[in-house]
């Protein structure tokens, strides 16, 4: 009996309560009350333990029979939500797993009714609660989500108009990663609870296991279905030779056995660098129907990268471009095919469903790329080894016919045939280059009718006829074109029917000179189908016509070329035999039209004097016409090509051009235009050739133009052989001239050591050219003493030697008869002034010794002051004020006396001495010669003119002189 009830028994006995037998009663139902109470709670406790029991083993059945079941994934789905409604409420219920960023639903129902499967998200992003239950691995239960939507760690992505309203999510982890997720749901609030959590956590550690097992199983069998398949298709493929054959069988047996939406294989053509596809799954999707440029689409990346481009949701990947030939492409994967670093090609596989590719079907069907490609390249080998020999077979044919070609013609007619058969083309014509006429001619032709053939030997191209012959002319590079060639008019068998097709242009090359071009005109399919051996075969054909062509012309050269020798010997042999110019001249004219069969030619001298070009010897001209030519000076204004200017406008080496004629000439020459052939020598142009026209009316070409340009370097030589002959002649005359008046002016100098009383003398004179302008001069005045003078004139060569020997006349003739230097210079300066008009001067020094007095008085005409040395070393030079003498009619000039001593010594120079100057542009100068002066000065005057004059030369060196020296050192030896 429990204490409280006791406590209210006694308590109510002390108030006065009932006695024992009135209480017993209530007392006994309070007690069976109490202890029906506790066997309640007793059952319902045991029941409550019974039912968790019950619960636990069915959980427990439920995930030994998970774990134990074989199951493949879908069934093992289903089999995991039945068990899980033993648990919860399923009517709402999904099982998904996780592929890389792919969330894949293998099950699910809503509102008890099964949905299709398998269904696909995209967790890329990472957003929503299935991306965050798969990343935290932790369980999550939602009772309310309009009451818990802000508490959420993350937020649903539902797309419904009906959300649900509670939720449960359970990851399934397996080796520590999320493999997949549990989730129940419900319109009601509420609807699970956290014991319904926890048993569908048990069963779903159960179902993780289960899973992780079904999938290594479901592995392991498909990578061994795979792995045989290819090794299969390795078998198979093996033994296929033929390239088109064996990717048909990769393509079809691939789809069969992953039994994927298309199988193609792109292989790369070289030409254009694209991926091109060969074969395909896709019924009546042709081989070469599809191209694919690098880095385009999931192929050109693939192809670019030399990776595999995979792509499980080609909707979110940029890298994806829709074809309408694969409409329904959700998952695609492009494997490069690549043997030896080598890129052959590109398997391409593609699946309506999105993460269709697991990492598993990504390794075989890279492991199948590896074997195709190899197949590929064993295939491609074989092919270019059975095209090597038939290229081998086809040049050597093609040499065969070369060497039995007699002549240039008979090699085209039977190149273009060869062409045909051997490359398969529609047209073919061979087109030889004219240098003569810079013009190409249609030597031969194939795949037109006789008609057309002969009249396309007559055509003729010249550049600007037609771009694309000009381009390959130009660069010299092969061009494939749609333009259609100008004979396309005359070269139609039916005018009704155009010629169509691809015309490729290949220029026939040797020695960096384009001699022809071979035109290759295919059809459409005929030049997609072109291989490249076939290409190589062409190009190999040109080169050999080139080498054959250019053999032949170098023949025929050589031959014309000894032609054309015999002919210049004979014009060389009649030009030595002459010395006179015009016979030469006349010689040649004359020979010309012989040679070369042109109607007159006459040959004008440039005259350098005139600036104008003088008839020389005609011939073919009419009396008329020589005695019209005769009377007129061809001024360059009338005749503007053969102006110096425009002669090198159309280059230094132009060998001739052609000229329209003025009116007058015209009459002259019977022609409106002439031929006109430069006559150049030693860089100068000293006349011209002019040509008339051929008796034939065809232009100068070839042979007969070599003929003409020989003629016209012969006359060249002659007359510039005659220039250099009347130029030498008349340099020989002027030097006997001039060495006549050197030793003219050599006489007017006088001794250079005269004997002057109490002094020591020696002078040195040289000039710059033969004849000089400085001069110096010794003279005995009537009293007895001596007068020195020494004088430059303001230039050089004859016009100083002129002025110098007037100058000296005049002073000597002034001297005798005058007193004082400056009264002498005064009036030299008026004589030379009066007597001459032209703009040269003279400076003079003019001193006079008197040994009596041991004075010497001096003025200078602007000349440089001599260096005075004393015996003691001490320089200073003798300045005095005066200008040049023939400049001012009327000048003032100073007058100085100095009294010398024995050893001093005084050096009269010209600026030739000071100004002297070496390589460097350095002048000898006037501190140079004081120094030497002072050196010099215990020496006799002979000994001190040739220190000068040493350190004068040591100095210069090798360098011209520019200047005449003259130099005169007076020392004085006695003095009273």
């Amino acid at each position: 009996m429990s204490p409280i009830f006791l406590t209210f028994i006694a308590n109510y006995q002390q108030a006065g309560g009932l006695e024992w037998p009135s209480f017993s009663f209530p007392i006994l139902l309070a007690t069976l009350a109490l202890t029906a109470f506790i066997l309640l709670r007793r059952y319902r406790s045991r029941r409550q333990l019974m039912d968790k029991i019950a619960e636990l083993e069915t959980l427990s059945d439920a995930g030994r029979a998970i774990v134990a079941s074989q199951l493949d994934l879908n069934a093992l789905c289903e089999m995991i939500a039945r068990q899980a409604a033993n648990v919860i409420d399923t009517s709402t219920f999904q099982i998904g797993l996780f592929e890389g960023p792919i969330y894949k639903i293998h099950y699910w129902t809503v509102d008890g009714e099964n949905q299709s499967t398998p269904r696909y998200i995209d967790l890329s992003d990472g957003h929503g609660l299935i991306a965050w239950v798969r990343d935290s691995q932790r369980s999550l239960l939602v009772e309310d989500f309009q009451k818990e939507m802000e508490k959420l760690p993350a937020q649903p992505r539902y797309n419904s108009e009906n959300p649900p309203r509670s939720a449960m999510f359970i990851p399934l982890v397996g080796r520590g990663e999320s493999i997949g997720i549990l989730a129940a749901q419900s319109a009601t609030p509420k609807a699970f609870s956290q014991r319904d959590l926890s048993s569908l956590t048990i069963l779903a550690n159960q179902a993780s296991a289960a899973i992780e097992n079904a999938q290594i199983y479901e592995q392991e069998r498909t990578r061994a279905a795979h792995l045989e398949l290819v090794g299969q298709i390795a078998r198979q493929v093996s033994a296929i030779n033929d390239l088109d054959e064996l990717l048909y069988e990769v393509v079809h047996l691939t789809q069969e056995t992953f039994d994927f939406g298309s199988v193609n294989v792109f292989t790369m053509d070289p030409r254009t660098n694209q991926a091109v596809l060969q074969a395909s799954t896709i019924q009546g999707l042709q081989s070469g129907s599809l191209r694919i440029a690098l880095g385009e689409g999931l192929v050109g990346s693939a192809a670019t990268g030399r990776v595999t481009a995979l792509s499980n949701n080609t909707g979110l990947d940029r890298r994806f471009i829709a074809n309408d030939l694969f409409p329904n492409t959700q998952s695609e994967i492009c494997i490069p095919l690549i043997v030896d670093q080598e890129l052959m090609g590109v398997l391409d596989v593609q699946s309506p469903e999105i993460g269709a590719f697991t990492n598993q079907e990504r390794m075989v069907l890279e492991a199948l790329a590896a074997q195709v490609a190899i197949a590929v390249n064993k295939a491609g080998q074989l092919a270019l080894q059975r095209e090597q020999s038939w290229l081998a077979t086809a040049q050597l044919q093609v040499a065969e016919t070369i060497n039995r070609s007699p002549d240039i013609n008979a090699l085209a007619e039977s190149l273009v045939r060869l062409t045909a058969i051997l490359v398969g083309v529609n047209r073919c014509a061979i087109l030889l280059w004219d240098e003569e006429s810079s013009t190409y001619f249609i030597v031969a032709a194939f795949g037109y009718s006789a008609q057309n053939e002969s009249q396309l030997q007559e055509y003729s191209l010249a550049i600007g006829d037609w771009t694309a012959l000009d381009a390959v002319h130009i660069g010299g590079e092969p061009l494939t074109t749609e333009q259609k060639p100008p004979w396309q008019a005359i070269s139609t068998r039916d005018t009704s029917a155009p010629q169509k097709g691809i015309n490729i242009l290949l220029p026939m090359i040797s020695a960096g000179r384009v001699l022809g071009i071979l035109l290759a005109n295919f059809t459409n399919h005929a030049y997609e189908s072109l291989v490249g051996s076939r290409q190589e075969l062409l190009k190999n054909l040109s080169n050999q016509a080139a080498q054959a062509i250019e053999n032949m012309q170098l023949q025929i050269a050589q031959q014309e070329e000894a032609w054309v020798n015999t002919a210049l010997l004979q014009v060389s042999e009649a030009v030595n035999r002459l010395t006179d110019l015009d016979e030469i001249l006349y010689t040649i004219v004359r020979m010309v039209p012989l040679l070369v069969g042109v109607r007159s030619a006459v040959i004008l001298i440039r005259d350098e004097q005139s600036q104008t070009y003088l008839a020389g010897p005609s011939h073919g001209l009419t009396e008329m016409s020589q005695g019209l030519l005769r009377s007129f000076e061809v001024d360059l204004s009338e005749f503007p090509l053969l102006g110096t200017q425009d002669v090198e406008r159309i280059g230094p080496d132009a060998e001739y051009y052609t000229f329209k004629l003025p009116q007058w000439m015209d009459v002259v020459m019977g022609a409106e235009t002439a031929d006109i052939f430069p006559l150049r020598a030693r860089g100068k142009l000293v006349g011209v050739l002019v040509v008339g026209p051929t008796r034939s009316g065809r232009p100068l070409t070839g042979r007969r133009l070599n003929i003409v340009t020989g003629i016209a370097q012969q006359a060249a030589i002659a007359v510039v052989n005659d220039q250099l002959y009347k130029e030498s002649a008349e340099r020989s005359r002027m030097e006997q001239e001039l060495e006549v008046a050197r030793s003219i002016q050599a006489s007017l100098i006088p001794d250079g050591a005269p004997d002057i009383p109490g002094s020591s003398v020696a002078s040195y004179w040289q000039a710059a050219r033969q004849v000089s302008g400085d001069f110096y001069d010794f003279m005995q005045l009537a009293d007895g003493r001596w007068a020195m003078a020494i004088a430059d004139v303001a230039d050089k060569g004859v016009p100083a030697a002129l002025f110098m020997a007037l100058s000296r006349t005049i002073l000597r003739t002034v001297a005798f008869n005058r007193r004082d230097p400056a009264e002498v210079l005064q009036r030299t300066n008026q004589l030379i002034y009066g007597d001459t008009s032209s703009d040269l001067f003279v400076t003079v020094f003019y001193a006079v010794w008197d040994h009596d007095s041991n004075k010497m008085t001096y003025a200078s005409g602007g000349h440089n002051p001599p260096v005075l040395v004393r015996r003691n070393g001490k320089v200073s030079l003798l300045s005095s004020d005066g200008i040049a003498l023939g400049v001012l009619d009327e000048v003032k000039i100073d007058q100085n006396e100095i009294k010398l001593r024995a050893g001093d010594v005084i050096v009269f120079y010209t600026d030739g001495v000071s100004e002297a100057m070496n390589e460097d542009y350095d002048e000898f100068g006037l501190e140079r010669l004081c120094m030497l002066t002072q050196n010099s000065r215990q020496g006799s005057a002979s000994d001190i003119v040739q220190a000068i004059t040493r350190a004068v030369d040591d100095h210069a060196g090798g360098t011209p002189q520019f200047d005449d020296i003259t130099l005169v050192v007076f020392k004085c030896i006695t003095a009273k």
